[in-house]
Parts: C-alpha cells; structure tokens; sequence
C-alpha cells in the first residue's frame, strides 16, 4: 500500500524478474531470478498487471488458458471461481474494465496451477497490481476472499498492490507501507494501518471506526 507514486508497480515488477534492480539481488526459493530460465520462473510466479490490454480477439476461455497448455477441466473451475461461466465464450475485447480483470487474474491462477510441478514445495507466488480497481464493492469483496481460499487451499503466496485501506486491513494478512520508493512499515494490519502514520504517508486527514471483534480498524476521511 502507498500513495500514487510509491514504488509500488515497480516493486511488483522487480519481484516478476521483468525488471532488474540497480543494486541488490532479488531471489526466489534461495535463487536469484537471474538465474531462472523464463520457462521455470513461469512455473513459480505469476504476474497480472495494472490494465492489461486484452490483445487480440480471444475468447475469455482462450484468454484463461493462453501460455499454460492447462487441462479443460482446470480452465472451466477457474472460470466457475471467478464468476465468469456466463462470458466464457465472449471476445475478451467486449468485456467491461471489472470483467476484464477477472479474466486476467484467472489467467494468473491458471499459469501457476498449470505449470506446476510435481514435488513443488507450494503453490508458487501470484503478484497482482490493483485487482480491485474497476471493481464494485461486491466483486471486490468475492475476489478477495476467493483469493484467501485459493492461498490457503494451494499453498499459494500473494503479493497484491490495494488502494482501498479496508480491503487490505480486511483480508491481508501482511501490509507493507510505502513512500517515495521505501517501506516505511511492515506488519499486521492493526499495526500497519493506524491513522496517525497513514495520515502522515498519504497526507491525508483520517479518522479511525472501530471494528466489532478487534483486528484493524475501518478508516475514513475526515469531513
């Protein structure tokens, strides 16, 4: 989490190996990814990015199973998962900003459930940039929480960049806080997401709402 301009797309682009960093070494199960072919790292990690054009004239189904050489039986739970049976067979190019999101993260489900290999040590590592962003309150609310099952079912990690503080101190169970290209906190979401520390990052003017049954806070901002 972050202000526009945080570093937080660039991160996620450093964590894919789609962008080398200056300094440092990113690694990935004790490997640096420079050391990953393409076709292995695709095995482990998975990336949907902010408003991916949909490219050519593909069918959701098509667009679901695109690079992974997936089962049938794969793409059609992905798509029953993702809400999407009713589009299955509809051009990618007529789908709303929200459908289209969907689409691209069960895409990113379907390269890491398809791609691996027998004896992994887990499900791999899903990153996502603003998944919730063309969504309405109750298609963010269903993506998160399918996204917590499939973590927790598949042994999956997922690394996911949210605007939306109550979504993040909902269904998180890590936030990073970022500013100008550095974490400025790390943790739980009741620590993370206090509005004195907030307010300073964002520059904004928040309130805090309690929650029933403790855990982080509702914030809002302040009339």
């Amino acid at each position: 989490m972050g202000p526009n301009g945080a570093g937080k797309s660039t991160l996620l682009s450093l964590l894919s190996g789609f962008r080398a960093p200056q300094l440092g070494t990113v690694t990935l199960d004790g490997r640096s990814l420079e050391a990953w072919t393409p076709a292995t790292l695709a095995c482990r990690r998975a990336l949907v990015a902010q408003q991916e054009p949909p490219g050519f004239d593909w069918t959701v189904r098509d667009m679901v199973a695109l690079g992974s050489d997936p089962e049938p039986a794969l793409v059609d739970r992905l798509i029953e998962e993702m809400a999407l049976v009713e589009l299955a067979d509809r051009s990618v190019l007529r789908l709303s900003g929200g459908e289209r999101q969907r689409v691209m993260v069960a895409r990113g489900l379907c390269q890491l459930m398809a791609r691996r290999h027998v004896g992994a040590p887990d499900g791999g590592l899903l990153l996502l940039d603003e998944p919730t962003s063309a969504l309405d309150i109750g298609q963010q609310q269903r993506l998160m929480r399918r996204l917590r099952w499939l973590a927790q079912q598949h042994h999956m990690a997922i690394v996911c960049v949210l605007h939306d503080l109550n979504l993040a101190g909902t269904y998180a169970d890590r936030v990073w806080l970022m500013d100008a290209g550095q974490r400025i906190a790390a943790g739980p979401p009741g620590e993370v997401l206090q509005p004195e520390c907030l307010a300073r990052t964002y520059r904004a003017e928040l309130q805090a709402l309690g929650r029933p049954g403790g855990g982080a806070s509702w914030l809002a901002l302040k009339p």
